[in-house]
């Protein structure tokens, strides 16, 4: 076992993630350990074994695709009871009960609002049958974001020659996954019904919505203790910032070490089906919004001649060529005013754009 500031038994296991039913369901656990009770720091779980099984026997591997990331998709049933089961490298097995697969209503619709701080996203879903009651909701943002300049020449080899269709640094898509912690219920209500549910607020003039913005929402039912888990989670976080603070053994959790009962895990994984769905809003859909940061400073240097700007080029390599001019002017300009890489994203086009 890798040597931490305490004894192995000082660990608890954390274990985040819910088991997806359903045909092609993305299944992901992130799995860490605490050193202390108190602390803050976790270290990624490394070459577990986790699983799926059903109480009739099947089994499901989700093997491990990053440093504590396990990740697969899988075709599970959605009217069998699911366990999810994890050995340690130290021999300990941590299993929750096996739970009937929730089935989570569809979300009805995504709306969106500009309101003064910005964009509100808001939910609204139903179950007709009154049984789901307890939701989380996770969601995806991707935008459009574009450089200052759309430069069709690049500097190679100390010339200046066309760019190619696929060698535009102009069009980047950044994705970032939701930060906070969503959850609800209808209980107040006679009706299983979920209206105006904020899920997310893009700030005013954020770089989200300087072209295009997208939004996939996710939806999961919750058990009753589920729900309470997650709720004190985010009472926790709201108020500290982190995770697991203050002491996670206040939290309640479905998941026990079945052959050590002094090892303790910390989570509550829940079993159902997930719903999605997407909406995209355009710039042009919000008043007032900006099409870019007017903060850049990407000013152009302008030369008179390809040969005096390839000069410049040779000697200042963090610049490249941001235009042509009429006449056989070249204009250049730091590359990140060109490439659109610099501020983080990818230049290939996701496929639901």
């Amino acid at each position: 076992f890798p040597s931490h500031d305490t004894s192995p038994d000082a660990t608890i296991l954390i274990v985040e993630g819910d088991v997806i039913a359903g045909n092609n369901a993305e299944n992901s656990f992130y799995l860490s350990r605490l050193k202390t009770l108190q602390g803050k720091d976790s270290i990624p779980e490394l070459n577990a074994q986790v699983e799926i099984i059903s109480k009739d026997g099947a089994k499901w591997q989700v093997p491990q695709l990053g440093r504590g990331v396990y990740k697969s998709k899988l075709n599970l049933p959605t009217n069998k009871a699911l366990s999810l089961k994890i050995q340690t490298t130290d021999g300990k097995i941590y299993q929750t009960e096996f739970q009937e697969p929730a089935i989570t209503p569809v979300i009805d619709s995504l709306t969106f609002k500009q309101v003064e701080a910005g964009m509100s996203v808001f939910v609204h879903t139903h179950d007709d049958k009154n049984k789901s009651r307890y939701y989380r909701w996770n969601f995806e943002e991707t935008w459009e974001r574009h450089a200052w300049f759309d430069s069709y020449h690049n500097y190679v080899n100390g010339r200046i020659v066309a760019r190619t269709p696929d060698e535009q640094t102009f069009m980047c898509w950044k994705t970032a996954l939701a930060p906070n912690i969503i959850v609800d219920n209808s209980n107040a209500l006679s009706n299983d019904v979920i209206s105006y549910k904020n899920i997310t607020t893009v700030p005013f003039r954020s770089e989200k919505l300087y072209v295009r913005y997208s939004i996939l929402v996710k939806q999961i039912t919750l058990s009753k203790e589920a729900y309470e888990f997650w709720n004190i989670l985010k009472k926790n976080t709201e108020l500290t910032g982190t995770l697991f603070d203050p002491q996670p053994s206040q939290l309640p959790t479905n998941i026990v070490c079945v052959n050590d009962a002094s090892r303790k895990a910390v989570g509550y994984v829940s079993v159902g089906t997930q719903t999605e769905k997407r909406l995209c809003v355009m710039n042009s859909a919000m008043n007032l919004w900006p099409t870019k940061n007017q903060d850049d400073i990407c000013e152009a240097y302008e030369f008179p001649t390809a040969f005096a700007a390839e000069a410049f080029l040779k000697n200042y390599p963090s610049y490249n060529v941001a235009y042509l001019i009429t006449g056989g002017g070249v204009g250049v300009a730091m590359k990140t005013c060109i490439d659109c890489r610099f501020s983080g994203g990818t230049l290939v086009k996701p496929s639901f754009w």
